[in-house]
């Protein structure tokens, strides 16, 4: 009996050894104590920055050689490209009321020897900006998606050899009629994408203003005021309330405004770093 308890106490060590064998397999990695890091993690590490969705604007393959009517309605404008892939209006047709009776339509072509020229200039809200210089009635306007959006500081041209008051300002796009079942389901499913991306971009040019109140509150007050300006521009399209073409396009481009809005501040900031790193380097006379 001497002998029992020395062999059973060496079998329950040696099992025990082999237990922690058989978890402690070659190569196998044992977990790090509660509350260390591991090198090389970054949990320490600042965040970086958000960024913008990153959004391709519209180019004028989406309206060369397609009829645009105001508000989907009236008027007419149509496009091409020239020899040097400039833009340029083939046909301009404006509808107003008459000068010397507004209460009753009339219609103007705008007729010239040669196509009249779009001259692009840049894209300062995130769109293809483009001037057109039409003798009686220079506007410019923005290229959206299918469609464009028209701007006049001046007001209503008046084409007194048509007895004719015409205001080209507003949103252009096909006509209602023209937008069948099909394409107003995709339309349907852009919408959703379409706001979402709104929605990021408007949260990443807050973050960017950082403690800035008068900056929050100008981001902030440009963005509600947004609902109403679409509201506003795309009421008197055809048929609105049944396709949404016109507030999906001005989501999209308010989309893209917003991202050029964050392009710019970051421009502005890093020429400022710059001014003043070289401030650092001149020599104090």
């Amino acid at each position: 009996m001497r002998h029992v308890f020395p062999a059973a106490i060496l079998a329950l060590i040696s099992v025990s050894s082999l237990a922690r064998a058989q978890l402690m397999l070659p190569g196998a990695l044992q977990a790090p104590p509660a509350g260390s890091e591991t090198p090389g993690s970054d949990r320490g590490a600042a965040p970086a920055p958000p960024k913008p969705i990153g959004l391709k604007p519209p180019t004028d393959a989406s309206v060369i050689g397609r009829d645009l009517l105001r508000d989907g309605s009236s008027g007419l404008i149509a496009f091409q490209r020239g020899a040097a892939k400039d833009l340029q209006i083939t046909h301009l047709v404006l509808a107003g009321a008459a000068i010397s009776s507004p209460s009753e339509d009339c219609r103007v072509e705008v007729v010239a020897a040669t196509p009249i020229e779009a001259k692009f200039i840049g894209l300062p809200n995130g769109l293809a900006r483009y001037e057109v210089a039409v003798e009686a009635c220079p506007f410019s306007l923005e290229l959206l998606d299918g469609a464009v959006l028209v701007a006049r500081e001046q007001g209503a041209c008046d084409f007194a050899a048509a007895d004719c008051r015409a205001d080209p300002a507003g949103f252009w796009g096909p006509a209602a009629e023209s937008i069948d079942a099909a394409q107003i389901k995709q339309l349907e499913r852009a919408r959703g994408q379409a706001e979402a991306n709104m929605r990021a971009n408007f949260r990443v040019l807050l973050k960017s203003a950082g403690k800035d109140k008068a900056a929050i509150k100008r981001i902030a007050g440009e963005q509600a005021g947004f609902s109403s300006q679409r509201e506003m521009i795309c009421r008197n399209y055809r048929q609105e309330d049944a396709h949404g073409f016109c507030a999906l396009r001005m989501t999209q481009a308010r989309a893209l405004a917003l991202e050029a809005a964050f392009n710019r501040k970051g421009e502005a900031q890093a020429g400022e770093n710059s001014a003043k790193a070289e401030g650092k380097r001149k020599p104090k006379l």
